[in-house]
Protein backbone atom coordinates (compact mmCIF):
# COMPACT_ATOMS: atom_id res chain seq x y z
CA UNK A 1 0.00 0.00 0.00
CA UNK A 2 1.78 3.39 -1.02
CA UNK A 3 2.75 5.14 1.61
CA UNK A 4 2.90 9.37 2.73
CA UNK A 5 6.45 10.48 4.06
CA UNK A 6 7.71 13.87 5.86
CA UNK A 7 10.99 14.28 4.25
CA UNK A 8 13.61 16.23 7.13
CA UNK A 9 13.73 20.12 5.94
CA UNK A 10 17.08 20.46 8.05
CA UNK A 11 19.02 18.12 5.93
CA UNK A 12 20.07 19.76 2.09
CA UNK A 13 23.01 19.75 -0.27
CA UNK A 14 24.17 22.07 -2.78
CA UNK A 15 25.27 19.99 -5.50
CA UNK A 16 24.45 16.73 -7.76
CA UNK A 17 26.70 14.17 -5.28
CA UNK A 18 26.78 10.31 -6.70
CA UNK A 19 27.95 9.46 -3.12
CA UNK A 20 25.42 10.97 -0.92
CA UNK A 21 23.41 8.79 1.04
CA UNK A 22 19.96 9.08 0.52
CA UNK A 23 18.09 10.71 2.95
CA UNK A 24 14.89 9.09 2.53
CA UNK A 25 14.02 5.68 1.03
CA UNK A 26 10.50 5.11 -0.51
CA UNK A 27 8.41 2.81 -2.85
CA UNK A 28 6.39 3.45 -6.38
CA UNK A 29 3.46 5.08 -4.94
CA UNK A 30 4.33 6.74 -2.18
CA UNK A 31 3.94 10.27 -1.28
CA UNK A 32 6.41 13.04 -0.11
CA UNK A 33 5.90 16.35 1.82
CA UNK A 34 8.51 18.64 1.90
CA UNK A 35 9.17 22.09 3.48
CA UNK A 36 12.27 23.71 0.82
CA UNK A 37 14.17 26.50 1.86
CA UNK A 38 14.62 29.77 -0.61
CA UNK A 39 17.70 30.09 -2.65
CA UNK A 40 19.82 32.12 -1.11
CA UNK A 41 18.29 31.22 2.71
CA UNK A 42 20.25 33.50 5.39
CA UNK A 43 21.88 35.05 2.36
CA UNK A 44 18.96 37.47 1.27
CA UNK A 45 16.16 38.48 3.89
CA UNK A 46 13.07 40.94 3.91
CA UNK A 47 13.89 44.41 3.16
CA UNK A 48 17.38 43.64 2.08
CA UNK A 49 19.08 45.58 -0.01
CA UNK A 50 21.66 44.46 -2.57
CA UNK A 51 24.19 46.27 -0.95
CA UNK A 52 23.14 44.21 2.30
CA UNK A 53 23.29 40.46 1.25
CA UNK A 54 26.09 38.47 1.02
CA UNK A 55 25.46 35.74 -1.74
CA UNK A 56 27.68 32.36 -1.17
CA UNK A 57 27.23 30.70 -4.33
CA UNK A 58 28.64 27.50 -3.29
CA UNK A 59 25.73 27.12 -0.60
CA UNK A 60 23.15 29.05 -2.17
CA UNK A 61 20.81 26.50 -3.78
CA UNK A 62 19.51 24.25 -0.91
CA UNK A 63 18.53 20.91 -2.35
CA UNK A 64 16.15 18.64 -0.64
CA UNK A 65 17.13 14.77 -1.20
CA UNK A 66 18.01 12.73 -2.43
CA UNK A 67 15.92 10.24 -2.50
CA UNK A 68 16.10 6.71 -3.22
CA UNK A 69 13.31 5.11 -5.14
CA UNK A 70 12.92 1.45 -4.73
CA UNK A 71 13.33 -0.49 -7.48
CA UNK A 72 14.14 2.37 -10.29
CA UNK A 73 17.18 1.55 -12.41
CA UNK A 74 18.89 2.79 -15.38
CA UNK A 75 17.02 3.10 -18.11
CA UNK A 76 13.53 3.29 -16.42
CA UNK A 77 11.23 6.40 -15.95
CA UNK A 78 10.17 8.16 -12.62
CA UNK A 79 6.82 9.56 -12.61
CA UNK A 80 6.67 12.89 -10.51
CA UNK A 81 3.03 13.38 -9.76
CA UNK A 82 2.94 17.50 -8.28
CA UNK A 83 0.33 17.05 -5.93
CA UNK A 84 0.26 20.46 -4.31
CA UNK A 85 2.98 23.61 -3.96
CA UNK A 86 2.23 26.33 -1.76
CA UNK A 87 4.22 29.98 -1.74
CA UNK A 88 5.45 31.39 1.58
CA UNK A 89 5.43 34.55 3.41
CA UNK A 90 7.68 36.12 1.32
CA UNK A 91 10.24 36.24 -1.40
CA UNK A 92 12.81 38.51 -3.35
CA UNK A 93 14.18 38.54 -7.08
CA UNK A 94 16.96 40.63 -8.74
CA UNK A 95 19.84 40.53 -10.99
CA UNK A 96 23.86 40.12 -10.14
CA UNK A 97 27.00 41.56 -12.45
CA UNK A 98 27.50 39.04 -15.32
CA UNK A 99 24.39 37.15 -15.36
CA UNK A 100 20.97 37.21 -16.57
CA UNK A 101 20.09 37.72 -20.32
CA UNK A 102 21.70 41.79 -20.68
CA UNK A 103 24.80 41.69 -18.02
CA UNK A 104 25.68 44.29 -20.76
CA UNK A 105 23.09 46.53 -19.99
CA UNK A 106 22.71 45.99 -16.27
CA UNK A 107 26.42 45.73 -15.21
CA UNK A 108 25.18 46.24 -11.63
CA UNK A 109 23.48 44.42 -9.11
CA UNK A 110 20.10 45.05 -7.35
CA UNK A 111 17.60 43.31 -5.08
CA UNK A 112 14.11 43.75 -4.50
CA UNK A 113 11.95 41.45 -1.98
CA UNK A 114 8.30 40.88 -1.66
CA UNK A 115 5.72 40.09 0.69
CA UNK A 116 3.49 37.37 -1.06
CA UNK A 117 -0.29 36.99 0.10
CA UNK A 118 -3.15 36.11 -0.64
CA UNK A 119 -1.86 34.53 -4.12
CA UNK A 120 -0.22 37.67 -5.00
CA UNK A 121 2.79 39.97 -4.90
CA UNK A 122 2.90 43.44 -4.94
CA UNK A 123 5.48 45.25 -7.97
CA UNK A 124 4.72 48.67 -8.27
CA UNK A 125 1.82 50.94 -7.96
CA UNK A 126 -0.97 49.44 -10.65
CA UNK A 127 1.01 46.01 -11.30
CA UNK A 128 0.10 43.14 -9.30
CA UNK A 129 2.34 39.69 -9.83
CA UNK A 130 0.12 36.30 -10.08
CA UNK A 131 1.84 33.79 -7.56
CA UNK A 132 2.36 30.33 -9.23
CA UNK A 133 4.68 28.20 -6.89
CA UNK A 134 7.01 25.40 -8.65
CA UNK A 135 10.30 24.19 -8.25
CA UNK A 136 13.00 25.61 -10.58
CA UNK A 137 15.10 22.63 -9.66
CA UNK A 138 14.04 19.56 -10.05
CA UNK A 139 14.90 15.59 -11.20
CA UNK A 140 17.36 12.80 -10.73
CA UNK A 141 21.15 12.49 -10.96
CA UNK A 142 22.61 12.57 -14.20
CA UNK A 143 25.14 9.62 -13.76
CA UNK A 144 28.04 11.55 -14.89
CA UNK A 145 29.49 13.14 -13.84
CA UNK A 146 29.12 12.06 -10.17
CA UNK A 147 29.54 15.71 -8.98
CA UNK A 148 28.55 18.78 -10.21
CA UNK A 149 27.45 21.90 -9.37
CA UNK A 150 23.58 22.86 -9.44
CA UNK A 151 23.30 25.33 -12.07
CA UNK A 152 23.09 23.39 -15.24
CA UNK A 153 20.59 21.89 -16.22
CA UNK A 154 21.35 18.02 -17.20
CA UNK A 155 20.14 14.74 -18.72
CA UNK A 156 18.09 13.94 -15.47
CA UNK A 157 16.19 17.41 -15.19
CA UNK A 158 17.66 19.64 -12.49
CA UNK A 159 17.50 23.36 -13.05
CA UNK A 160 15.60 23.97 -15.42
CA UNK A 161 12.96 26.75 -14.61
CA UNK A 162 10.06 24.89 -15.62
CA UNK A 163 7.32 27.55 -14.52
CA UNK A 164 4.55 24.90 -15.79
CA UNK A 165 5.50 22.37 -13.21
CA UNK A 166 3.15 23.76 -10.61
CA UNK A 167 -0.11 21.58 -8.82
CA UNK A 168 -1.48 19.44 -10.85
CA UNK A 169 0.75 18.75 -13.41
CA UNK A 170 3.45 15.33 -14.27
CA UNK A 171 6.71 15.32 -14.85
CA UNK A 172 7.96 12.28 -16.44
CA UNK A 173 12.20 11.86 -16.05
CA UNK A 174 14.72 9.07 -17.48
CA UNK A 175 16.20 7.60 -14.49
CA UNK A 176 20.01 7.24 -15.03
CA UNK A 177 21.43 5.79 -11.08
CA UNK A 178 20.40 2.70 -8.98
CA UNK A 179 17.56 4.47 -6.72
CA UNK A 180 17.52 7.28 -9.04
CA UNK A 181 18.17 9.49 -6.24
CA UNK A 182 15.53 12.41 -6.92
CA UNK A 183 16.23 15.79 -5.69
CA UNK A 184 14.30 19.01 -5.76
CA UNK A 185 14.59 22.85 -4.63
CA UNK A 186 15.04 26.18 -5.97
CA UNK A 187 11.79 27.06 -4.74
CA UNK A 188 9.80 29.98 -6.52
CA UNK A 189 6.53 31.56 -6.84
CA UNK A 190 6.49 32.98 -10.03
CA UNK A 191 8.76 33.12 -12.88
CA UNK A 192 8.06 34.10 -16.51
CA UNK A 193 9.51 31.60 -19.52
CA UNK A 194 13.02 32.75 -20.05
CA UNK A 195 13.47 33.88 -16.14
CA UNK A 196 15.42 36.63 -18.29
CA UNK A 197 17.30 38.74 -15.67
CA UNK A 198 18.83 35.22 -13.63
CA UNK A 199 15.92 35.09 -10.84
CA UNK A 200 12.64 33.95 -10.95
CA UNK A 201 10.34 35.29 -7.78
CA UNK A 202 12.73 33.33 -5.52
CA UNK A 203 10.34 32.26 -2.40
CA UNK A 204 10.11 29.09 0.22
CA UNK A 205 7.64 26.42 -0.47
CA UNK A 206 5.76 23.19 1.00
CA UNK A 207 3.94 20.82 -0.75
CA UNK A 208 3.77 17.03 -1.90
CA UNK A 209 5.10 14.55 -4.51
CA UNK A 210 3.77 11.59 -5.81
CA UNK A 211 6.43 8.82 -7.41
CA UNK A 212 5.92 6.18 -9.48
CA UNK A 213 8.45 3.53 -11.58
CA UNK A 214 7.42 2.60 -14.58
CA UNK A 215 9.69 -0.34 -16.20
CA UNK A 216 10.20 1.44 -19.85
CA UNK A 217 12.53 4.34 -20.95
CA UNK A 218 11.99 7.63 -22.87
CA UNK A 219 14.74 9.77 -24.84
CA UNK A 220 13.89 13.34 -22.82
CA UNK A 221 11.98 14.44 -19.91
CA UNK A 222 8.29 14.92 -20.46
CA UNK A 223 5.49 16.93 -19.07
CA UNK A 224 1.76 17.43 -19.03
CA UNK A 225 -0.08 20.61 -17.80
CA UNK A 226 -4.11 19.97 -17.39
CA UNK A 227 -6.14 22.81 -18.63
CA UNK A 228 -6.99 24.24 -15.73
CA UNK A 229 -3.54 24.95 -14.48
CA UNK A 230 -2.96 28.30 -13.11
CA UNK A 231 0.22 27.92 -15.17
CA UNK A 232 -1.91 28.51 -18.31
CA UNK A 233 -2.03 32.60 -19.28
CA UNK A 234 -5.60 33.56 -20.02
CA UNK A 235 -6.46 37.06 -21.41
CA UNK A 236 -4.67 39.40 -23.64
CA UNK A 237 -1.09 40.29 -24.26
CA UNK A 238 1.58 42.87 -24.87
CA UNK A 239 4.30 41.62 -26.78
CA UNK A 240 7.91 42.75 -28.68
CA UNK A 241 9.52 41.23 -31.20
CA UNK A 242 13.80 40.74 -32.03
CA UNK A 243 14.26 39.60 -35.61
CA UNK A 244 17.96 38.39 -36.37
CA UNK A 245 19.58 35.23 -37.65
CA UNK A 246 20.75 34.59 -33.91
CA UNK A 247 18.97 33.01 -31.36
CA UNK A 248 20.25 34.75 -28.61
CA UNK A 249 20.43 38.54 -30.64
CA UNK A 250 16.46 37.74 -31.17
CA UNK A 251 15.99 37.77 -27.23
CA UNK A 252 17.96 39.99 -26.44
CA UNK A 253 16.34 42.55 -28.77
CA UNK A 254 12.63 41.84 -27.51
CA UNK A 255 14.00 41.70 -24.19
CA UNK A 256 15.22 45.33 -24.51
CA UNK A 257 11.86 46.25 -26.55
CA UNK A 258 9.74 45.33 -23.48
CA UNK A 259 11.74 47.20 -20.97
CA UNK A 260 12.04 50.38 -23.24
CA UNK A 261 7.96 49.52 -23.36
CA UNK A 262 7.40 49.43 -19.50
CA UNK A 263 9.81 52.61 -18.77
CA UNK A 264 8.04 54.73 -21.30
CA UNK A 265 4.47 53.37 -20.90
CA UNK A 266 4.52 52.38 -17.51
CA UNK A 267 6.78 54.20 -15.56
CA UNK A 268 8.98 52.00 -14.14
CA UNK A 269 12.93 52.13 -14.06
CA UNK A 270 14.81 50.08 -16.35
CA UNK A 271 16.30 47.97 -13.18
CA UNK A 272 12.29 47.25 -12.25
CA UNK A 273 11.23 46.68 -15.82
CA UNK A 274 13.90 43.51 -16.39
CA UNK A 275 13.23 42.12 -12.97
CA UNK A 276 9.24 42.64 -14.14
CA UNK A 277 10.31 40.49 -17.20
CA UNK A 278 11.78 37.53 -15.62
CA UNK A 279 8.78 37.62 -13.05
CA UNK A 280 6.18 37.56 -15.81
CA UNK A 281 7.46 38.21 -19.32
CA UNK A 282 7.29 34.68 -21.61
CA UNK A 283 10.52 34.81 -24.11
CA UNK A 284 9.27 32.69 -26.75
CA UNK A 285 10.65 31.40 -30.54
CA UNK A 286 7.75 32.49 -32.86
CA UNK A 287 9.67 30.72 -36.16
CA UNK A 288 12.74 29.12 -36.94
CA UNK A 289 12.12 28.62 -40.47
CA UNK A 290 12.15 31.40 -42.75
CA UNK A 291 15.66 31.77 -44.35
CA UNK A 292 17.53 31.06 -41.89
CA UNK A 293 16.30 34.41 -39.86
CA UNK A 294 14.54 33.76 -36.75
CA UNK A 295 11.92 35.30 -34.81
CA UNK A 296 11.53 35.71 -31.02
CA UNK A 297 9.03 36.97 -28.83
CA UNK A 298 8.46 39.18 -24.94
CA UNK A 299 5.23 38.88 -23.74
CA UNK A 300 4.08 40.42 -20.66
CA UNK A 301 0.07 39.33 -19.51
CA UNK A 302 -2.00 42.28 -19.62
CA UNK A 303 -3.49 41.02 -16.37
CA UNK A 304 -0.82 41.99 -14.28
CA UNK A 305 -1.61 45.72 -15.14
CA UNK A 306 -4.49 47.61 -13.52
CA UNK A 307 -6.77 48.95 -15.43
CA UNK A 308 -6.04 47.52 -18.67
Amino acid sequence: MPRDHVIDPSVVHHQWDADLEPILAIDSGDTVSYDLLVAGHGQVWPEARYEDVRFDFDTIYNLSGPVWVNGAEPGDTLQVDILDLQHGEWGWSGFLPELGLLPEDFPHGYIRTFSLKDGRAEFAAGITIPLVPFCGTIGNHPGEPRRMLPFPPHKGCGNIDNRYLTSGSTLWIPVHVPGAMFSCGDPHAAQGDGEVCVTALEAPLSGSLRFTVHKQPIGAPRFRVPAASAAIRTGGCQATMGIASDLMTCSKMAVRAMIDWLVTNRGLTADDAYILCSLVGDLKIIQVVDSGVWTVSMSLPLTVFENS
